[in-house]
């Protein structure tokens, strides 16, 4: 018998979300080293200056001597959406059609809703130790993270017969849990065997910790090649995106193995709590010094293999696999004086490497659970259960790779105190037309600008600061997963730091 199944999923939770911590160049941190933070990000590939410059380039372990740094950084990124309004939800006539789309916005009219964590510290140690007078090894600890969104459900609008509704309609009890619409008269309206997955408090918990073993060695005079072995762990913990168990491989190959009768819940969706994975990756560097002036420098890190997120094997693409991506860095370090230095990077990252992360949002055409069964919901439409949560390749938030430029400049008052600037820009990773997978996690900065110094205190001890700032960035367009609706979601960051140094 032919049967439709029409989910209110695809009328009110279009717009799943995979979010992703980012610091902020989509998300990776602008600099690790502290010294660098405060150039934005400059120097780091050619002008190694303590311990933590091996995290961008292994090479520079030998280039700073015997010493250890502690640091840590208070950032805090203030983000925000624009989703639906009531004007949008409600009106009658002269409605844009498909006006009633997903992203519940504030419930003070406006469409905005402000993520309530705003403050991280993230902390950052290494030491290097020359073996000889031309080799070294060192160790870094690094980390990224600290974005920690949440959206609570009480701060979204409110919606007759559901109450707020929740930033992914995570309330609205049509599409948590999947129901019939209209109601099939042999199974009443719920799809028999699912169950809620997560209410409309919605949010997103990214840390990453990794650790750096380096080597490097003078090979010849003047250059300088190193290595480096990295260990990484991750945890994640998502909530709030329950309402998208409709667009899971888990779910539409349930309801067609069982002609539509039965259903069954992802238990690996949404609101698990935290979840770890450990990894690994390699990176090589090198440092040449061509003249007294200039030094050229260049590292280029592999992808970081890691285990998958199990306990969010129905959101993540290929089963909750989530690497980090591959990243290339080439820099200039010029010295016209003892006292001035200018640095120049471009650093490149390869997001679109990492299924996760650049596969594009196709639920709503690629797994339409009515096309399976012939009656597709919209022109188009098609069902491949690749390309639903949880799939090879299912929907990642779309991410391009990303190219960014940083110049910096250092200029030492004395043999005690420099001082650093720094401007970096990259275009953000997000299209427009991906907005709605991106909202709790939105990596719109594309300029930082840093303040820097370092003061001598000892012979053997160094104090140093650094504070950046990101201007607010906002990215705004509808997509293939939010009808007529056009969010949008915007971001600015601050941060502050501090850091010590033990001189050997």
């Amino acid at each position: 018998m032919r049967k439709t199944v029409q989910l209110s999923a695809l009328a009110l939770a279009c717009s799943a979300v995979i979010p992703v911590a980012q610091a902020t160049n989509g998300y990776m941190s602008h600099a690790y080293s502290p010294t660098a933070k405060g150039m934005a990000g400059a120097g780091e590939a050619a002008m190694p200056q303590d311990s933590l410059a091996i995290v961008a380039n292994p090479a520079g372990a030998n280039q700073v001597g015997q010493r250890a740094d502690a640091g840590l950084s208070w950032f805090s990124p203030r983000r925000e959406y624009n989703g639906l309004t009531p004007s949008d939800a409600f009106c009658t006539t002269g409605c844009k059609q498909g006006a009633f789309a997903p992203i519940g916005g504030g419930s003070d009219g406006t469409g905005t809703v402000t993520s309530k964590n705003n403050d991280f510290l993230i902390p950052g140690f290494g030491y290097t130790q020359p073996i000889d007078e031309r080799s070294a090894f060192g160790v870094a600890l690094f980390a990224n993270g600290g974005m920690n969104t949440d959206f609570r459900s009480s701060d979204t609008m409110i919606f007759p017969g559901v109450g707020h509704l929740g930033t992914f309609g995570g309330n609205n009890p049509l599409a948590n849990p999947p129901a019939y619409l209209p109601p099939d008269p042999r199974a009443g309206m719920q799809v028999p065997g699912t169950s809620a997955q997560g209410g409309g408090n919605a949010g997103i918990n990214l840390e990453q910790l990794g650790l750096s073993l380096a080597y490097s060695r003078e090979v010849v005079d003047g250059l300088s090649l190193g290595a480096s072995f990295l260990l990484g762990y991750q945890t994640i913990e998502i909530k709030g995106v329950g309402a998208f168990q409709g667009f899971t491989q888990t779910f539409t190959q349930s309801m067609i193995a069982s002609q539509t009768m039965s259903g069954v819940s992802p238990s690996n969706l949404s609101d698990n709590g935290k979840d770890s994975a450990f990894g690994y990756g390699f990176q090589i560097g090198g440092l040449w010094d061509v003249n007294p002036m200039l030094t050229v420098g260049a590292s280029y890190r592999t992808k970081m293999y890691m285990g998958k997120f199990d306990k969010y094997s129905d959101l993540f693409a290929e089963g909750g696999k989530f690497d980090l991506p591959a990243v290339g860095t080439i820099g200039l370090a010029l010295r016209p004086n003892d006292r001035l230095a200018f640095a120049f990077d471009v650093q490149h990252i390869w997001y679109s490497d990492i299924p996760a992360i650049a596969n594009e949002n196709d639920l709503a055409m690629k797994c339409d659970l009515g096309a399976a069964f012939g009656q597709p919901s919209a022109p188009g439409a098609t069902y491949d259960g690749r390309y639903c949560l949880g799939g090879s390749k299912g929907a990642g938030f779309g991410w391009d790779d990303m190219t960014v430029f940083k110049l910096g400049v250092q200029y030492a008052v004395n043999d005690k105190l420099k001082v650093r600037a720094g401007y970096s820009h990259g275009d953000s990773p997000i299209d427009g037309t991906q907005v709605a997978f991106n909202t709790l996690a939105p990596a719109t900065p594309e300029d930082h600008f840093t303040i820097g110094a370092s003061y001598l205190i000892q012979d053997n001890f160094e104090l140093g600061f650094w504070a950046m700032y990101a201007p607010e960035d906002t990215i705004k367009g509808p997509g293939a997963f939010t009808g007529d609706q056009a969010p949008e979601i915007k971001m600015h960051q601050y941060e502050v730091g501090v850091n010590f140094a033990w001189l050997f």
